[in-house]
């Protein structure tokens, strides 16, 4: 049988029973789906060529929340988000596998065994320099590389990318996530970061001191840092993107005991039909810049006019 559309597999024996097709894996958690990662989906997508397939294989969780639940990153991507932008990247697979005791158990030494096992028609990995795997994350790349050759893979090794002469990495973007740092972050996704939901209903109040937003129920793993950001907006069913002023955060002036944050997007343009709880548009926000940090203001004046400024600042950087 043979793999003639984009699917999602739960497990590697669904993927190796769709396909007698040369298989390439591009192996990873992708979490974030930034450069780095972008390079080894693209060393597989080359050895596939037009003959082979290229599947990313991967986990919805990160494993350490299996294995050291405690210190388990906050992830960037949700499920959904990650395996939209794979498929973006061209992909023509992804295995979506859940982490468990029978795969933390796959010692180093019979690791690709345990791969061809499942995938009869496995023909080559790909994965960064720093990648770890097997038991007790004792293989690494070069290990990969031996045994490959031993038992007639292919194994692409892809060498870091490097953004403000750093290695990218998830752990970097999520660093400069907290801190607001969405220039940086852009650079290393190798494009805008994207907030994205349906819009909830809201209590009015930015309409009523003449600032109407829509509100987006959104709260991410790896938060950004709360404050005010600009960027351009995209709306189901409405093809051009529109430039936005958005708020994350805890709504400190108005809210005393505001648990969930929200993003407040307002449109320098005006809104675009009626925002309510029920809305099927969704919204998706390309941040661009971060001009400063949530604060209490003492009084709603004392928003309005910091609002005012903010609206001059992000109309500048237009």
């Amino acid at each position: 049988m043979f793999f003639d559309s984009l699917e999602v597999f739960s497990s590697i024996e669904d993927l190796g029973r769709s396909t007698d097709r040369p298989v390439f894996l591009a192996l990873g958690m992708f979490d974030g789906v930034h450069k780095g990662h972008q390079a080894v989906l693209d060393c597989a997508k080359k050895m596939a060529g037009s003959n082979g397939v290229a599947v990313a294989f991967t986990f919805p969780e990160h494993p350490a929340s299996y294995l050291r639940p405690e210190s388990s990153p906050r992830l960037i991507m949700d499920k959904e988000g990650k395996v939209n932008r794979l498929l973006k990247e061209g992909i023509d697979g992804i295995v979506l596998r859940n982490f468990d005791r029978e795969f933390a158990d796959v010692e180093a030494l019979h690791f690709p065994a345990f791969l061809i096992a499942r995938i009869p028609s496995l023909s080559g990995l790909c994965v960064g320099e720093n990648f770890r795997f097997g038991r007790g994350r004792n293989g690494d790349h070069e290990l990969l590389k031996k045994i490959g050759k031993q038992v007639g893979l292919q194994v692409g090794i892809v060498e870091s990318q490097m953004v403000e002469e750093l290695p990218v990495s998830s752990s970097r973007i999520r660093d400069a996530l907290s801190k607001g740092c969405i220039t940086s972050v852009n650079n290393m996704l190798g494009r805008k970061y994207e907030v994205s939901a349906f819009p909830s209903k809201g209590k009015g109040l930015g309409k009523k001191i003449g600032f109407p937003t829509i509100n987006l129920s959104w709260n991410p793993q790896a938060r950004p840092a709360f404050g005010v950001y600009t960027g351009r907006v995209s709306i189901t069913g409405i093809n051009a993107k529109q430039y936005a002023i958005a708020n994350y955060g805890l709504r400190p002036t108005v809210e005393e005991d505001a648990k969930t944050p929200l993003f407040e997007i307002h449109l320098l343009d005006g809104l675009v039909g009626d925002i309510n709880s029920d809305s099927k548009q969704k919204y998706t926000m390309e941040l661009e810049s971060f001009l400063r940090p949530e604060k209490k203001f003492d009084s709603l004046n004392d928003l309005k006019n910091q609002i005012t400024i903010d609206l001059k600042t992000a109309g500048e950087l237009r």
